[in-house]
């Protein structure tokens, strides 16, 4: 029950980050509002390890976690350009698919799931699907067509990436000994080469990473919600099943959307509404399990 929790407690902190920060990337350049959040991240993560007093884990788990951290950056940023295209009632769904990565590396590697389990991995990422596909309603018009496709792409990377970064960090906290040590150096390595990978790309792209002053209170929180969804992550991957707990981070675009529907008064059609009834029922199946 625990990992359960600490997966359902990730999916809320991932999405409302996925709210929070494209919602500020649209304001201001969106590798200012990663870099200056993951400050905040790196910060915390150092703390946390200096607190527990965690000796280093093996080299190929910091090896892992050092890898992690880098696919997330390139998501992240995948992400905050996907939400220049796409409405985030949309594109949240798509990004968070992803998780379908590691329930599938889990599974190949001999993870077994309780057959409640088995029956709600798939029910929940469903519930994904459907609420990414209908695209119907909106509070305002949707991009023209080439937009359209380009965010659509980009939220197909997102997926990729993260669920690359999710199967990269769990395998950093299993190698490690799958204690809290073990996960706060994963927590600490993938949030160290996530800031070098959010500085270092729009150094590449010669993007701006000026940011207002009035904007970092917003920018920390963004930062710290990341961080505290990778730690509850950590935790429940120490804790529990990868295949299921990755199924339960999944459902952060459950949560992106609700956000979007409240304070952007974004509309769910159909197909979204009985994504979201899908998704629900997949939960209470992984939680029955």
């Amino acid at each position: 029950m625990t990992a359960v929790l600490l997966g359902l407690l990730t999916a809320v902190l991932f999405g409302s980050a996925a709210y929070l920060g494209p919602v500020l990337g649209r304001r201001h350049s969106p590798g200012a509002v990663l870099a200056a959040g993951q400050v905040s991240a790196v910060a915390g993560a150092g703390l946390l390890v200096a607190l527990l007093g965690a000796p280093a884990p093996p080299a190929g788990a910091l090896v892992l976690g050092l890898l992690a951290g880098i696919a997330n950056g390139l998501a992240l940023l995948a992400m905050f350009e996907c939400a220049r295209h796409l409405r985030l009632s949309v594109m949240a769904p798509i990004g968070a698919s992803g998780g379908a990565v590691p329930v599938a590396v889990a599974l190949a590697f001999g993870e077994r799931p309780a057959v409640w389990q088995l029956a709600g991995i798939p029910l929940a990422l469903l519930g994904v699907v459907l609420v990414a596909a209908g695209q119907a309603g909106g509070s305002g018009e949707d991009p023209p067509g080439g937009r359209q496709r380009l965010g659509l792409g980009l939220a197909a990377a997102w997926a990729l990436l993260y669920g690359v970064f999710l199967s990269l960090f769990s395998g950093a906290v299993a190698t490690g000994g799958a204690d809290t040590s073990a996960a706060s150096w994963a927590v600490l390595t993938s949030r160290a080469t996530l800031l070098i990978t959010v500085v270092l790309v729009p150094v590449v792209r010669r993007s701006p990473l000026g940011l207002e002053r009035s904007a970092l209170p917003l920018v920390t929180l963004n930062g710290l919600l990341i961080l505290g969804g990778v730690t509850a992550f950590a935790g429940a991957s120490a804790a529990g099943l990868v295949s299921v707990v990755s199924v339960l981070a999944t459902l952060s675009p459950l949560v992106t959307v609700a956000l979007a529907v409240v304070l952007l008064r974004e509309r769910l059609g159909a197909g979204q509404q009985a994504g979201l009834a899908t998704a629900t029922a997949g939960v209470v199946l992984l939680v029955a399990g």
